[in-house]
């Protein structure tokens, strides 16, 4: 067996929202002074690759103590959307099942991974891109989760900070610059093309339907682009978690 790692490195120096603190890493203990190593780290669970639970949008969706392993790992569909994803792009459901493997369909129970190329301006690439990365990343139309739900995946994820569209999450409250930007690229209001009635609807819906969510994936995602291939996703066993830092990995047959 091969383990292929689709987990973003994580640090303390990683860029997050801007409505979250900065990650902060202290020495409790070190080698120098005590003979070992401890940190104390503080931060948001939304950091790098991260499962969102239901509960982070549901109030009674599941919290991470209530999915088992089983839910985490599976078959898993990864998508390769980079032929039609540039930045902003709000790609149809259409748009997704062009771009599935030969012969592959979504099932009942898959796992499935859009993987829009975006985690090439990630904070451990050459080619990084805060802005890039976190205010103008692509993102599906509503009838795409719709119809994921409908086939009653097991979890949703990819490689972007959000599963949403970047202007359809606070991104469009902390930059009217971009707004504008995106409202003179696309010749129409904002709230003509992204409609406020679809405000975080991945988040909302998926969650509603207790479909947890995996943002930021990474590593080496590009591998398995296009391939069905299985996964597993590891946070914490957390009772009450909303989200969670995770792990995240493919296992190929040798």
């Amino acid at each position: 067996m091969r383990i292929v790692d689709l987990t973003q490195p994580w640090g303390d120096r990683m860029p997050t929202w801007p409505q979250f603190e900065a990650i902060q890493v202290t020495d409790i203990t070190t080698h120098h002074r005590d003979g070992k190593s401890t940190v104390l780290v503080r931060t948001n669970m939304h950091t790098g690759t991260h499962i969102d639970a239901p509960i982070h949008y549901w109030p009674t969706g599941k919290h991470l103590g209530e999915i088992p392993l089983s839910e985490l790992y599976g078959s898993a569909l990864v998508v390769d959307l980079r032929p039609i994803t540039k930045p902003w792009s709000y790609y149809s459901l259409k748009d997704v099942l062009g771009c599935l493997p030969k012969g592959e369909e979504i099932r009942q129970g898959d796992i499935v991974i859009l993987y829009t190329g975006w985690d090439r301006y990630n904070w451990t690439k050459p080619s990084r891109d805060d802005v890039m990365y976190f205010d103008r990343h692509p993102g599906p139309m509503p009838e795409v989760c719709d119809y994921l739900i409908d086939r009653r995946i097991k979890w949703f994820g990819g490689d972007v900070a959000s599963m949403d569209h970047s202007l359809h999450v606070r991104v469009r409250y902390f930059r009217p610059d971009l707004v504008k930007e995106y409202e003179a690229q696309t010749g129409k209001p904002i709230d003509e093309s992204l409609p406020m009635k679809d405000f975080e609807h991945v988040h909302y819906h998926m969650a509603k339907a207790n479909v947890p969510m995996l943002e930021n994936l990474g590593g080496e995602l590009s591998e398995v682009a296009g391939r069905r291939v299985t996964v597993g996703a590891f946070p914490w066993r957390w009772i009450g978690g909303e989200g969670c830092i995770c792990r995240v990995a493919a296992f190929l047959d040798s």
